[in-house]
């Protein structure tokens, strides 16, 4: 099995089923303002060059999607994480404004890809993007992929998690530690999706009788629902780790 990485500025013509493949890997919730806003910039003009999408040589299939956009660097990353750094980044493309750092976005890759190394791949060809580009810093706005099975423990707790040989207990947190990631600070507000009562239920396939917390089918926490307002309001935290560009 050969996986080449390309860029969608190289390969435009991928862009769509690489979309399609890393869409259905995600919440049918994870929309959030800033992502209608700005996420089809990713694939316009230069920021295309800093998508990197992996295909199957002998098959033709799309094996992993990687997302990531340049921004003007703060010392102080805020809580909103994720929906802040895509509009920040958005925003200064759209501005011709310089930025000095890098975020990653999301790394997709098919279930039958994973544990190949690849999504390590995939950050790799974002660091290699950032350098070419003269960027100095890397940062990302990380999702535990195993926080959603312990509900019961706060977000923080459970991310300070560790193994036995001193590793972070989630795999993603320490995918990225193991590339020389280090812990910043908690993104507790890194996604907010706010929709009404039907499309939560469209979503989730769950019903709400009364106001209140219910939670949330992969989500890493609880869905705050508002039946006098009709709404449901789901605030998604993230931890901002930064990485080794030299």
């Amino acid at each position: 099995m050969t996986i080449e990485l390309v860029s969608a500025a190289d390969r435009p013509d991928l862009v769509g089923p690489a979309e399609k493949m890393g869409g259905s890997l995600w919440p049918p919730y994870i929309s959030t303002p800033a992502y209608f806003e700005y996420w089809n910039d990713l694939y316009k003009g230069d920021l295309a060059r800093f998508q990197t999408i992996a295909i199957d040589s002998e098959t033709g299939t799309i094996a992993a999607l990687g997302n990531c956009i340049p921004f003007p660097w703060q010392d102080d990353l805020p809580d909103e994480g994720w929906d802040w750094v895509l509009e920040t980044g958005g925003n200064a493309a759209r501005q011709g404004t310089a930025c000095d750092a890098v975020s990653a976005l999301s790394v997709g890759v098919r279930p039958d890809h994973r544990s190949s190394g690849l999504a390590q791949r995939m950050l790799e060809a974002m660091k290699s993007a950032a350098r070419a580009a003269g960027l100095g810093i890397m940062v990302a706005p990380v999702r535990p992929t195993r926080k959603h099975l312990y509900p019961l423990h706060d977000f923080e707790t459970y991310c300070g998690w560790t193994r036995e040989d001193g590793t972070p207990f989630d795999p993603w947190l320490r995918t990225h530690t193991q590339m020389g990631a280090t812990f910043m600070k908690p993104a507790l507000r890194s996604m907010t999706v706010t929709g009404t009562l039907e499309q939560w239920q469209r979503w989730t396939e769950l019903r709400f009788p009364q106001s209140g917390i219910y939670w949330l089918p992969r989500g890493l926490a609880p869905l705050e629902v508002d039946l006098e307002k009709g709404i449901g309001v789901y605030t998604e935290p993230n931890y901002w780790l930064r990485h080794p560009l030299d």
